[in-house]
């Protein structure tokens, strides 16, 4: 092999491996985004629960934003599970901030609205906010 092919042959190899890792880096990106998504579900199910009685309803934040602060707030029912519940949003919340870390994920800083209260709207939970 003369020179000429073995300089070819290692950019070979060093573009191929750097084609690797990125693609690896995007499918482990997407894994986690997955992951995430899946947990948010869980979390929903738990909380789409028949809303009759708004003093039975809370609310808290949930997520995190990649320079601080919640991405959302979701309401709950005291009747559910709440200790259960409140550990999955915590889960949740904390595994965005490395999920944010670690991807280098930015946002925009603006904090959302904090909900007032919890309604009771067509047995939905809805969240009211400061008009």
């Amino acid at each position: 092999m003369n020179l000429k092919n073995y300089k070819l042959l290692i950019a070979i190899l060093i573009i191929a491996g750097a084609y690797a890792c990125k693609k690896k880096d995007e499918s482990s990106m997407e894994a986690d985004k997955l992951k995430l998504e899946s947990l948010m579900t869980e979390i929903k199910g738990l909380s789409e629960v028949k809303c009759e009685i708004s003093e039975d309803w809370k609310f808290r934040p949930i997520g995190t934003k990649a320079c601080g602060g919640p991405t959302g707030y979701i309401a709950y029912s005291s009747k559910i599970d709440t200790v259960a519940f409140i550990q999955k949003v915590n889960k949740y919340t904390a595994d965005q901030k490395t999920f944010n870390e670690k991807w280098s994920i930015i946002s925009d800083c603006s904090l959302p609205a904090r909900p007032e209260k919890v309604i009771c709207e067509n047995d939905i939970a809805k969240l009211v906010y400061k008009d």
